[in-house]
């Protein structure tokens, strides 16, 4: 985090934001993001560009992706569509919330900026993740700002905004009030990662490359006169015309050996030790990674990677949209997920049944677990009438004892 205190570079940073707004609404403004750089450059790359690390951040963005947004409370209730269909003018909910998780995910800091039709009203009318490499928060005259990075086209923008105005999400928030922590923490694991795989790359070459050992009988003196023998030996054995299997040599050569290909294969337990910490790293396994996991390891991974990141989406937007005053009387934005979408179907229908027999869910609720389309009229909740609330079983007895009895019909052959 850096101070700015320099008060004409302000000036000219506040300037610049304004001949910008000129051009038209923020909402229109945002085109053409490019703001990922690596984080991790040890070994020329970053967090991203590694396979493993890769697919186990792109496992949980997903998931979470899936999450519906829903307004509580009147006030921006209107802005509920937005944010579930078109939060702003290039991404749709599920683009927004996985490039939000995995900006979080890959950097430990997401910036969410809102985006107003006219900021002097302050109405909000948008979202836009944003990136933290390049970003930088300073004060000026008592107030945070965020300076930040876009680019449009083939030019890239300094923007500023107030801080308070800014949603921040953070991974491994520890020592910086800001900022979540680097991921410095994996830097040995990636550098095992970026070895083995010059490893393969160097083994799968050398183990393609020698298929035969000559001994010349004489010594050569200069190196082109064994770069010429060798291409004497593959132009008469090597080659396509060669259909019948036979290797000749002459006695130039006192001894020929053919020398036999094995595959390189990476040290079994290496590749497990380096899988292990990434998978800790990021809370995610195998088999999540292949989208082979079952009921109980979905519960797990929801419990302990999806719903803390949904939380923190939800309390971070609520406090972007809402002051103390929204908040007590009730509003506030909620990102639901259902963990359902992966339970069996023996455990959705006992959920379902139990759920609805109590007025708990209604059956369009229940039919959207099975991913089933909503019927009309399966908005009502039902209640089974054998359940009585305890206070009332002395009323409900005498109700039934009161009921008049029906009087049977006899049949005409009965006598």
């Amino acid at each position: 985090m850096g101070l700015f205190n320099d008060y004409k570079e302000f000036k000219r940073i506040v300037a610049e934001e304004q001949e910008q707004r000129k051009i038209g609404s923020l909402a229109t403004q945002f085109k053409q993001f490019t703001l990922y750089s690596p984080v991790f450059s040890t070994f020329q790359g970053g967090l991203y560009e590694m396979d493993l690390t890769r697919s186990a951040i792109h496992a949980i963005a997903n998931h979470v992706s899936k999450a519906n947004p829903i307004v509580v409370g009147n006030k921006y209730k209107e802005f509920e569509k937005v944010l579930q269909h078109f939060p702003n003018n290039l991404m749709t909910n599920q683009q927004f919330l996985y490039k939000l998780c995995t900006i979080l995910m890959a950097e430990n800091t997401a910036f969410i900026i809102p985006l107003y039709e006219d900021r002097s009203a302050g109405k909000i009318i948008g979202l836009h993740p944003i990136s933290s490499i390049d970003s930088k928060i300073f004060r000026y005259q008592s107030k945070d700002y965020l300076e930040y990075k876009i680019q449009r086209g083939t030019e890239r923008y300094t923007e500023t905004i107030e801080l308070s105005r800014v949603g921040i999400l953070r991974n491994h928030f520890y020592r910086d009030d800001y900022f979540g922590d680097n991921n410095r923490a994996l830097d040995s694991t990636m550098e095992l990662i970026n070895t083995q795989n010059q490893g393969i790359i160097d083994g799968v070459k050398q183990s393609a490359s020698i298929r035969f050992m000559m001994k010349l009988a004489n010594t050569i003196a200069k190196p082109e006169g064994f770069k010429a023998e060798r291409d004497r030996i593959v132009d008469v054995n090597l080659t396509t015309e060669n259909n019948n299997g036979i290797f000749i040599y002459d006695n130039k050569y006192s001894e020929a050996k053919q020398i036999e290909s094995k595959p390189f294969i990476v040290d079994a337990d290496q590749a497990e030790y380096i899988r292990k910490n990434v998978y800790s790293y990021f809370g995610v396994n195998e088999n999540l990674l292949q989208n082979k996991f079952s009921e109980e390891e979905w519960n797990a991974f929801y419990e302990g990677k999806v719903e803390p990141i949904t939380i923190q989406i939800s309390e971070v937007i609520s406090r972007m949209l809402f002051n103390e005053l929204d908040f007590k009387q009730g509003s506030m934005v909620i990102y639901e997920s259902s963990r359902l979408q992966y339970a069996s179907n023996p455990t959705k229908l006992s959920i379902v049944t139990s759920l609805t027999d109590r007025g708990l869910m209604t059956p369009n609720q229940g039919l959207k677990i099975f991913n089933l389309p909503p019927v009309d009229g399966g908005d009502v909740r039902y209640i089974r009438r054998e359940y009585v609330e305890v206070s009332k079983l002395s009323q409900e007895m005498d109700d039934v004892k009161e009921e008049p009895k029906k009087e049977e019909v006899k049949d005409d052959n009965e006598q």
